[in-house]
């Protein structure tokens, strides 16, 4: 139920769901200008949020929150690096990498880039739900990761889920692997249970300046604004539920 009612407060959701109002509404003639003031709603929320500027003013504030890490010399005594799920296709008629969604590539790219960058004695815990941690840990293997050096935490539905099957795991600092977006609420629920993590972002969606985005709009920049209310829903809810 927390799931439909998040999807429906993103704006591409309260978009669709306007729209619907607005279409049934149309029925019945008492209600046409209800109608009209619904559907206009419907288009002024999707032409809002699909312009580059807002989805930057949105997301670039979680997005660059933290330093991308480019050196991993400054952390030699870190033994793991952590990578949160993102989302996968279980369809083996998919090349093994093209079953991953692109959140879950470039997590999957970042992890191997510091693992070669100097953390090659790190062990790779994937951490998330049953198909998407082993088509990525499977990814890493098949890219040069040594299976020996991967471990799958598959039990997670949700973030919070993660930190709290990591907890008994890691008694030390680790790399945490997840999109830049994903970070202020990872973090959050990682710290509430006495872990360690060091934010290593990957994935960024748009720059770092509203200035530099896109204006026309368009459905990626929608995507990044629901991105984007979809953090800033889940901040809420986990203060509300004390997961953070």
């Amino acid at each position: 139920m927390a799931a439909i009612i998040g999807a429906m407060l993103v704006p591409s959701g309260l978009a669709y769901l306007l729209f619907a109002l607005g279409l049934v509404t149309a029925f019945k003639e008492q209600w046409r200008k209800l109608s009209w003031a619904l559907l206009a709603v419907s288009g002024a929320i999707t032409t809002v949020f699909s312009t580059g500027s807002v989805a930057t003013l949105l997301l670039s504030p979680l997005e660059y929150e933290y330093p991308a890490v480019h050196d991993t010399r400054t952390h030699r005594d870190i033994k793991h690096i952590v990578v949160l799920t993102g989302y996968a296709a279980d369809d083996p008629a998919m090349p093994l990498t093209g079953r991953m969604h692109w959140a879950s590539a470039y997590r999957v790219m970042m992890a191997l880039q510091l693992q070669r960058g100097g953390c090659g004695n790190c062990d790779v815990i994937v951490s998330g739900s049953p198909i998407t941690a082993r088509i990525m840990g499977e990814s890493l293997v098949a890219l040069g990761l040594p299976k020996e050096r991967l471990i799958l935490e598959a039990d997670s539905a949700t973030t919070a889920d993660s930190a709290e099957h990591l907890a008994p795991m890691l008694k030390e600092p680790f790399f945490l692997v997840t999109s830049a977006g994903h970070l202020r609420r990872s973090l959050a629920v990682l710290h509430k249970q006495g872990l360690q993590p060091i934010p290593v972002p990957t994935d960024y969606q748009g720059p770092r300046d509203w200035r530099n985005a896109e204006e026309r709009p368009s459905p990626q920049s929608l995507v990044t604004s629901d991105l984007a209310m979809h953090e800033y829903i889940g901040l809420m809810w986990y203060r509300l539920k004390g997961a953070i």
